[in-house]
């Protein structure tokens, strides 16, 4: 049956607008973060859990959120989410304390997921396979518009009317965005009929968490040392739970039987573990060791997400015509150099290394992003794409997760408690950026090694 053009564009303009609300809210928060530090007196720890746990929480609800939307309606879950964004986002302007803050982002990022989870799907199911390249180019686009455009945003709004500023603004395209998701998708919920896996859910979930909230206080007791243990035995455990589930959240068996489909998640999460954190190291460097301003470090980290948003659609059209693996490829390329190029920043280099870490940034991540996003959603059982998304999503979210992980742990250890208003400060932060980018530039290696290595592969048949 042939797709009806016209709504389906409609559709792609609606999730795209919510592809630039929500990224435009986190990188903002970003660049708002040592604002919110020195007024909140939050700690080194306090600090990296307000990124960490947002994106922990949005990444171990992403497989319960798929499962359930496979089984129910795509459109109201991906409403709903939205919805629940928007509200809390405005909640968190105007919390009074550091416990409510933390509170309220985990809430945010259980939000975050069943958008995520879902919007690649919506996407899937409602534009005609030929095409899905360019949709999928205009979605990541618009992801880059809104990273490139809430660094600057709230570098100008914390400079002049606080952090809590940005919050409000965030809040106020939330609104738009569900309001466009709400005269534009038709919904008719389906209540799930599935036996849900329980076990996985709670053990994958509270395997994250754990690991998250360990790395991030490794450096103020022995106790984070343990609980990042316990994380990883929790998702070790995960996985042996998921091969004798009757009704898995993650189907092994479609990875297995997917090579093409398995190895594109596998380069997702490298590609994004070997690069995202560097926008954060930068921030603070700017700010702390240059004495930049919030908003002049906002203008310097436009850089990778104005490249980003304007040629993500062009490769996303390519990736139409040519072999996708190929562009995501030559894309993680530049992505490892750049990656490279950050960790040689030193706390006397020139300004000229990072703005050459953030083009190389900049292209890699254009050329890379919608084609293996095409791949993974191209080479998706037909049944399975919500499923397929909180995957594509949870690969970027756990690459990203990992990166931030490795960050907020060194920045436990070399600024302590007092965060970035230790008196030592600008020693912590060049003992972090060396430890943490170093690891990051061989997981950035790894990527580039299993990229080359797929990219001859065809797509799979669904």
């Amino acid at each position: 049956m042939a797709r009806d053009t016209s709504g389906s564009t409609a559709v792609v303009w609606s999730v795209a607008f919510t592809n630039f609300a929500m990224p435009f809210m986190a990188s903002g928060v970003g660049v708002a973060l040592p604002a919110i530090g020195r007024e909140m007196g939050m700690s080194g720890a306090a600090l990296g859990l307000f990124e960490t746990l947002y994106l922990g929480t949005a990444t171990a609800l992403l497989l319960p959120a798929g499962r359930v939307s496979d089984a129910g309606d795509k459109n109201s879950l991906f409403t709903l989410g939205l919805s629940g964004f928007t509200a809390i986002t405005l909640t968190l302007a105007v919390l009074p304390s550091v416990s409510l803050l933390l509170t309220f982002r985990v809430l945010q990022g259980a939000c975050a997921a069943l958008v995520a989870a879902t919007n690649m799907a919506i996407l899937t199911e409602s534009v005609p396979r030929e095409r899905l390249g360019r949709a999928m180019g205009l979605n990541v686009g618009a992801v880059y518009a809104g990273l490139a455009a809430g660094p600057f945003t709230a570098g100008a709004i914390t400079t002049a009317l606080g952090w809590r500023a940005v919050f409000a603004l965030g809040g106020l395209l939330s609104v738009v965005a569900a309001g466009m998701s709400a005269a534009t998708l038709p919904r008719r919920w389906v209540w799930p009929r599935l036996r849900f896996d329980w076990p996985g859910a709670v053990t994958s979930g509270a395997g994250l968490m754990l690991l998250i909230v360990g790395s991030a206080t490794v450096g103020d007791s022995s106790l984070g040392w343990w609980l990042a243990t316990g994380g990883v035995t929790l998702l070790a455990a995960f996985i042996g739970i998921e091969r004798s589930a009757s009704s898995p959240l993650l189907a092994l068996s479609v990875l297995a039987g997917r090579p093409v489909f398995r190895r594109a998640l596998t380069v997702q999460f490298l590609t994004y573990a070997g690069a995202m954190g560097t926008s954060l190291l930068f921030s603070l460097y700017v700010q702390v060791v240059r004495g930049w301003t919030a908003r002049e470090a906002g203008w310097l980290l436009m850089i990778a997400p104005v490249l980003m948003a304007t040629l993500a659609p062009a490769a996303g059209r390519a990736a139409d015509r040519r072999r996708p693996q190929l562009l995501a490829a030559l894309g993680v390329t530049l992505i490892f150099a750049g990656t490279v190029a950050a960790w040689l920043v030193s706390m006397t280099s020139s300004m000229a290394l990072i703005v050459l870490s953030l083009i190389a940034h900049g292209l890699g991540f254009a050329t890379f992003s919608s084609p293996n996003m095409t791949v993974i959603m191209g080479n998706a059982p037909r049944d399975r794409t919500a499923m397929a998304s909180a995957l594509a999503a949870q690969m970027r979210g756990l690459g990203m997760v990992c990166a931030l992980m490795l960050i907020t742990g060194f920045m436990s250890v070399n600024l302590g408690p007092a965060g970035v208003a230790a008196p030592h400060a600008t020693r912590g932060l060049a003992a972090t950026m060396w430890g943490a980018l170093g690891v990051i530039s061989l997981l950035a290696l790894w990527a580039l090694i299993s990229a080359w290595r797929d990219a001859p592969v065809p797509r799979e048949d669904s």
